[in-house]
């Protein structure tokens, strides 16, 4: 037994620079492995510290669209008063010129130089009236098409944003994902580790010169410690690692322990 093989032993191919975690016997193992684990949990909190920033970013832009959509309101109000004032001063005109008509007319049948002068003094007020109608069409008009130009400007600038939001949120997505692989392959590398050192483990155990009985004991103790952080309920489970410490495991009682 003193020669006895590598039991499925898997070189870690993932993360050729993770520190080595076969258990560690130097100070300087132990603290390559801490900061190990310390890079893990920075990853951790920068995945989670990404994904809160996309919620805030998403709560904003329910915000923006809200003013925006408010401002919209303002706007087409604004012009539909335009429009209702153009409409008054027309009635007005209207009515100012049906008076001056009446004038004129009841001035010729009375010919009456005080009703004459009344009466183009009537249709001046008429004229002045018929202009300032004209002018608040005109201002009307305008005001249309202020209201056009901005609802134009509006639109632009919204698409600007949304192009720049999108671009945006495209690049947190993909740093987001590279940051996710990062991780996966960490914790696979992790697991390969401890593959490694169990296969190590029981690779000595089998070439001791315990009995049978030990054996068993001893490669069951490290079997189960190390089946705690591989299965797949734990948060650093791995179901392919999980699986390959079992058949070292049952491979290790087969060859060492019932073997006659």
């Amino acid at each position: 037994m003193a020669n006895a093989s590598n039991l499925d032993f898997v070189p870690n191919v993932e993360m050729p620079n993770a520190p080595n975690l076969v258990r560690p016997n130097t100070a300087r193992q132990l603290r390559a492995r801490a900061e190990f684990h310390a890079q893990m949990a920075n990853l951790e909190a920068k995945i989670r510290a990404a994904e809160k920033a996309q919620e805030t970013a998403i709560r904003n832009a329910v915000k923006k669209a809200a003013e925006e959509k408010a401002r919209e309101t303002a706007i087409k109000n604004a012009a539909k008063q335009a429009e209702e004032n153009a409409r008054r001063e027309a009635v007005n005109r209207s009515k100012a010129e049906a008076t001056a008509a009446k004038a004129a007319a009841r001035a010729k049948r009375e010919k009456s130089n005080r009703n004459i002068a009344a009466a183009e003094k009537a249709a001046e007020n008429a004229k002045k009236a018929a202009e300032n109608a004209e002018k608040a069409k005109k201002a009307a008009e305008n005001a249309k098409k202020a209201a056009e130009n901005a609802e134009k400007a509006k639109k632009a600038e919204k698409a600007k944003k949304a192009a720049a939001n999108a671009k945006k949120a495209a690049e947190k997505a993909k740093k987001a994902a590279e940051n996710a692989e990062k991780a996966k392959k960490a914790k696979k590398a992790q697991a390969n580790a401890l593959i490694q050192n169990v296969n190590k483990n029981l690779s000595n155990v089998a070439a001791s010169t315990m009995t049978r009985n030990q054996k068993k004991k001893k490669g069951t103790t490290i079997y189960r410690k190390a089946s705690l952080k591989l299965h797949p309920n734990k948060p650093t489970g791995n179901g392919e690692s999980f699986k390959r410490l079992g058949i070292l495991f049952k491979k290790f009682i087969n060859t060492y322990v019932n073997q006659n």
